[in-house]
């Protein structure tokens, strides 16, 4: 099960080692909503100390959101891109609002 890494206590991540994985989520420019969702493995990391959970912490600011998943032993690492694509059933609804 995931959570927000800032529910998530030391404690709960000590000595462990962990996969981290990085999402990006494609967004809808006009509802921001995801389109599509791509993810992939970057490391692997190792919180032994509190220093090493501090230091995740710290690192967690540049992502828009990470989540912990402690039974699988994952980070995953979000974030946003708007690709210039949207969704159809948007482009009909939010161009009404546009044109008419």
């Amino acid at each position: 099960m995931r959570k927000a890494l800032q529910t998530v206590k030391f404690k709960e991540m000590e000595n462990k080692t962990f996969v981290v994985i990085q999402v990006i989520e494609r967004l809808c420019e006009f509802c921001e909503k995801p389109l599509r969702r791509e993810e992939k493995e970057v490391r692997t990391i190792q919180i032994s100390g509190h220093d090493d959970y501090e230091n995740l912490l710290v690192k967690a600011r540049a992502h828009d959101r990470v989540e912990v998943d402690i039974e699988e032993n994952r980070i995953y690492l979000y974030d946003h891109d708007y690709p210039g694509d949207v969704h159809p059933s948007c482009v009909e609804k939010y161009g009404e609002k546009v044109n008419g």
